[in-house]
Protein backbone atom coordinates (compact mmCIF):
# COMPACT_ATOMS: atom_id res chain seq x y z
CA UNK A 1 0.00 0.00 0.00
CA UNK A 2 1.23 3.47 -1.11
CA UNK A 3 2.64 5.95 1.62
CA UNK A 4 1.80 9.10 1.43
CA UNK A 5 2.26 12.63 2.96
CA UNK A 6 -1.22 14.19 4.55
CA UNK A 7 -0.25 17.61 2.65
CA UNK A 8 -0.47 15.86 -1.34
CA UNK A 9 -3.66 14.21 -0.10
CA UNK A 10 -5.75 17.28 1.15
CA UNK A 11 -3.23 20.21 1.21
CA UNK A 12 -5.67 22.43 1.33
CA UNK A 13 -6.01 20.96 5.31
CA UNK A 14 -2.58 21.33 5.87
CA UNK A 15 -1.57 24.48 8.06
CA UNK A 16 1.98 25.37 8.84
CA UNK A 17 0.70 25.45 12.85
CA UNK A 18 0.45 21.73 12.45
CA UNK A 19 3.90 21.16 10.57
CA UNK A 20 6.61 20.65 12.88
CA UNK A 21 10.21 21.17 12.83
CA UNK A 22 11.21 17.67 13.29
CA UNK A 23 14.12 16.98 10.23
CA UNK A 24 12.51 13.51 9.70
CA UNK A 25 8.25 13.54 9.91
CA UNK A 26 6.99 9.69 8.37
CA UNK A 27 4.71 9.16 5.79
CA UNK A 28 1.23 7.85 6.46
CA UNK A 29 -0.15 5.19 4.56
CA UNK A 30 -3.55 5.40 2.88
CA UNK A 31 -6.21 3.94 5.02
CA UNK A 32 -7.24 0.39 3.32
CA UNK A 33 -10.69 1.53 2.42
CA UNK A 34 -9.02 4.03 0.23
CA UNK A 35 -8.52 2.29 -3.42
CA UNK A 36 -5.25 3.64 -5.50
CA UNK A 37 -7.62 5.94 -7.45
CA UNK A 38 -6.79 9.44 -8.84
CA UNK A 39 -9.17 10.68 -5.98
CA UNK A 40 -6.38 9.61 -3.61
CA UNK A 41 -4.53 12.47 -4.54
CA UNK A 42 -4.49 15.52 -6.70
CA UNK A 43 -1.21 15.70 -6.80
CA UNK A 44 -0.54 12.05 -7.40
CA UNK A 45 -1.00 10.73 -10.41
CA UNK A 46 -3.05 7.20 -10.50
CA UNK A 47 0.00 5.05 -12.52
CA UNK A 48 2.31 6.38 -9.55
CA UNK A 49 0.24 4.87 -7.24
CA UNK A 50 0.99 1.09 -8.03
CA UNK A 51 2.51 -1.29 -5.57
CA UNK A 52 4.24 -3.53 -8.23
CA UNK A 53 7.84 -3.14 -7.83
CA UNK A 54 9.08 -1.83 -11.64
CA UNK A 55 11.01 1.29 -13.22
CA UNK A 56 9.21 3.92 -14.73
CA UNK A 57 10.81 6.54 -17.29
CA UNK A 58 12.51 9.51 -17.56
CA UNK A 59 9.59 11.28 -18.52
CA UNK A 60 7.81 10.01 -15.90
CA UNK A 61 9.75 11.07 -13.09
CA UNK A 62 10.08 14.19 -14.25
CA UNK A 63 5.99 15.33 -14.86
CA UNK A 64 5.69 14.01 -11.42
CA UNK A 65 8.53 16.34 -9.68
CA UNK A 66 7.53 19.18 -11.66
CA UNK A 67 3.65 19.31 -10.79
CA UNK A 68 4.70 18.68 -7.13
CA UNK A 69 6.90 21.89 -7.74
CA UNK A 70 4.38 23.76 -9.29
CA UNK A 71 2.21 23.07 -5.94
CA UNK A 72 3.39 25.43 -4.33
CA UNK A 73 0.43 25.49 -1.31
CA UNK A 74 1.28 21.69 -1.06
CA UNK A 75 5.03 22.25 0.01
CA UNK A 76 5.33 25.49 1.19
CA UNK A 77 4.13 25.01 5.12
CA UNK A 78 6.60 21.57 4.62
CA UNK A 79 9.56 23.08 3.81
CA UNK A 80 12.25 23.84 6.62
CA UNK A 81 16.08 25.64 5.81
CA UNK A 82 17.95 24.50 8.73
CA UNK A 83 21.85 26.21 8.87
CA UNK A 84 22.35 23.36 11.31
CA UNK A 85 21.49 20.23 8.91
CA UNK A 86 20.28 19.66 5.41
CA UNK A 87 16.28 19.37 5.98
CA UNK A 88 14.28 16.40 4.50
CA UNK A 89 11.29 15.04 4.58
CA UNK A 90 9.72 11.93 2.31
CA UNK A 91 6.47 12.85 0.49
CA UNK A 92 5.48 9.47 -1.13
CA UNK A 93 6.16 5.94 -1.28
CA UNK A 94 5.33 3.34 -3.57
CA UNK A 95 6.15 0.55 -5.12
CA UNK A 96 7.72 2.44 -8.40
CA UNK A 97 8.70 5.57 -6.65
CA UNK A 98 9.86 7.65 -4.09
CA UNK A 99 9.79 11.90 -4.00
CA UNK A 100 11.39 13.73 -1.17
CA UNK A 101 11.04 17.15 -0.78
CA UNK A 102 14.51 19.01 0.40
CA UNK A 103 15.17 22.55 2.11
CA UNK A 104 18.70 23.71 1.22
CA UNK A 105 20.14 26.55 3.34
CA UNK A 106 23.21 28.09 1.60
CA UNK A 107 26.48 26.47 1.75
CA UNK A 108 25.07 22.99 2.10
CA UNK A 109 25.56 19.88 -0.46
CA UNK A 110 25.80 16.30 -0.56
CA UNK A 111 28.13 13.98 -0.66
CA UNK A 112 29.76 12.73 -4.30
CA UNK A 113 27.44 9.49 -4.90
CA UNK A 114 24.91 7.50 -6.61
CA UNK A 115 21.21 6.39 -6.47
CA UNK A 116 22.41 2.82 -6.85
CA UNK A 117 20.86 1.89 -10.11
CA UNK A 118 17.89 3.80 -9.82
CA UNK A 119 16.43 6.57 -12.56
CA UNK A 120 15.75 9.93 -10.79
CA UNK A 121 14.47 13.81 -11.50
CA UNK A 122 14.54 16.88 -9.29
CA UNK A 123 12.75 19.79 -9.82
CA UNK A 124 13.41 23.37 -8.32
CA UNK A 125 10.95 24.93 -6.57
CA UNK A 126 12.87 27.77 -5.24
CA UNK A 127 16.26 29.34 -5.38
CA UNK A 128 19.17 27.53 -7.52
CA UNK A 129 20.87 24.45 -6.78
CA UNK A 130 24.47 23.43 -8.44
CA UNK A 131 24.89 19.71 -9.87
CA UNK A 132 28.48 18.59 -10.00
CA UNK A 133 28.16 15.85 -11.77
CA UNK A 134 31.06 12.92 -11.81
CA UNK A 135 32.76 10.39 -14.60
CA UNK A 136 32.72 6.40 -13.15
CA UNK A 137 36.03 7.32 -11.17
CA UNK A 138 34.19 9.76 -8.91
CA UNK A 139 35.81 12.38 -10.55
CA UNK A 140 33.82 15.88 -11.18
CA UNK A 141 33.85 16.44 -14.63
CA UNK A 142 31.52 19.46 -14.73
CA UNK A 143 28.38 21.45 -13.20
CA UNK A 144 25.33 22.43 -14.27
CA UNK A 145 23.47 24.98 -12.54
CA UNK A 146 19.42 24.34 -11.75
CA UNK A 147 17.64 27.68 -11.31
CA UNK A 148 13.90 27.64 -9.98
CA UNK A 149 11.78 26.12 -13.01
CA UNK A 150 14.61 23.21 -13.74
CA UNK A 151 13.68 19.73 -13.85
CA UNK A 152 16.49 17.51 -14.89
CA UNK A 153 16.83 13.49 -14.86
CA UNK A 154 19.39 11.09 -14.91
CA UNK A 155 20.01 7.64 -15.64
CA UNK A 156 20.96 4.48 -13.30
CA UNK A 157 24.80 4.81 -13.79
CA UNK A 158 25.19 8.93 -12.75
CA UNK A 159 27.33 10.39 -10.25
CA UNK A 160 26.79 13.78 -8.67
CA UNK A 161 27.03 15.82 -5.75
CA UNK A 162 24.37 18.85 -5.31
CA UNK A 163 25.39 21.91 -3.65
CA UNK A 164 23.58 25.42 -2.82
CA UNK A 165 26.49 28.04 -3.36
CA UNK A 166 23.77 30.73 -3.54
CA UNK A 167 23.23 33.37 -1.55
CA UNK A 168 19.48 32.33 -0.26
CA UNK A 169 17.82 28.98 0.15
CA UNK A 170 16.63 26.47 -2.04
CA UNK A 171 14.04 23.42 -1.99
CA UNK A 172 14.28 21.23 -4.48
CA UNK A 173 11.68 17.83 -4.91
CA UNK A 174 13.13 14.66 -6.20
CA UNK A 175 11.83 11.39 -7.23
CA UNK A 176 13.31 7.79 -7.87
CA UNK A 177 12.62 4.60 -9.45
CA UNK A 178 12.88 1.85 -8.78
CA UNK A 179 12.84 3.52 -5.04
CA UNK A 180 14.14 2.60 -1.83
CA UNK A 181 17.89 1.29 -3.59
CA UNK A 182 20.45 1.94 -1.60
CA UNK A 183 22.79 5.53 -2.08
CA UNK A 184 26.63 4.55 -2.87
CA UNK A 185 28.99 7.16 -2.50
CA UNK A 186 32.76 7.97 -3.30
CA UNK A 187 35.41 6.08 -1.38
CA UNK A 188 36.18 8.05 1.99
CA UNK A 189 40.00 7.91 0.62
CA UNK A 190 39.42 9.99 -2.42
CA UNK A 191 37.06 12.42 -0.19
CA UNK A 192 37.84 15.75 0.48
CA UNK A 193 37.79 17.66 3.91
CA UNK A 194 34.85 19.83 4.17
CA UNK A 195 32.89 17.75 2.24
CA UNK A 196 30.94 15.84 4.04
CA UNK A 197 26.80 15.60 4.05
CA UNK A 198 24.59 16.68 6.81
CA UNK A 199 22.18 14.73 6.62
CA UNK A 200 20.99 11.09 5.44
CA UNK A 201 18.08 9.81 4.05
CA UNK A 202 16.77 6.61 6.40
CA UNK A 203 16.97 4.59 3.68
CA UNK A 204 20.36 5.36 2.64
CA UNK A 205 21.31 5.54 6.66
CA UNK A 206 20.50 1.80 6.58
CA UNK A 207 22.92 0.60 3.90
CA UNK A 208 26.28 2.75 3.41
CA UNK A 209 28.18 -0.24 1.80
CA UNK A 210 30.95 1.61 -0.79
CA UNK A 211 30.76 -0.27 -4.05
CA UNK A 212 32.98 0.41 -7.15
CA UNK A 213 31.78 2.43 -10.22
CA UNK A 214 28.98 3.90 -10.81
CA UNK A 215 23.35 10.62 -7.40
CA UNK A 216 19.18 13.88 -4.46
Amino acid sequence: MPLIHPALIHPALIHPALVTSAPLQPPVPLISSMRPSSSVSPLVPERFLADETRRLSLPDLRELVTGLAAAEYAWRPLVRHDPRQRWYLRLFLSGVVEVWLIGWYPGQQTEIHDHGGALGALAVAEGIVDEDECGPDWVVTRTRRHPAGSHPGFGADHVHRVVNRGPGAATTIHAYSPPELPLRYRPADDRRPGHSVSATPPAVAQSQALTAGAGV
